[in-house]
């Protein structure tokens, strides 16, 4: 059962959503809002299947490389700049993917009103 005020699954039978609290009415659902349900449920996994992790890596490398190049050589400045652009480029990157999806999700989830 989805939660009609957050779209998050929940156990059938639920009273209330487990992620935001709202109280849940049970849906008879057609196949086709069946289908769009798993489908959200594979995006709302793909947007959390997006990591960060990388970019922040590749940001505090670049700022060490800009601390080390201020303390010794002015080519491992430049390249801690580089770091620190390709950091960036890259969070960006994943932050557009997540609002496609989520984009996605919304209209996936009007189709079945």
């Amino acid at each position: 059962m989805f939660c009609q005020k957050c779209g998050k699954e929940n156990k059938e039978g639920a009273a209330f959503c487990n992620a935001c609290g709202a109280p849940l009415i049970p849906v008879i659902t057609s196949s086709k809002d069946k289908v769009i349900q798993a489908k959200v449920k594979t995006k709302r996994d793909q947007i959390e299947g997006i990591s960060q992790t990388g970019p922040i890596l590749a940001c505090l490398v670049g700022l060490l490389f800009l601390f080390l190049g201020f303390l010794f050589n002015f080519l491992i400045l430049i390249f801690g700049l580089i770091l620190l652009g390709i950091a960036i480029w890259w969070s960006s990157g994943r932050e557009n993917e997540r609002k496609k999806l989520e984009n996605e999700i919304k209209e996936l989830q009007a189709e079945m009103e």
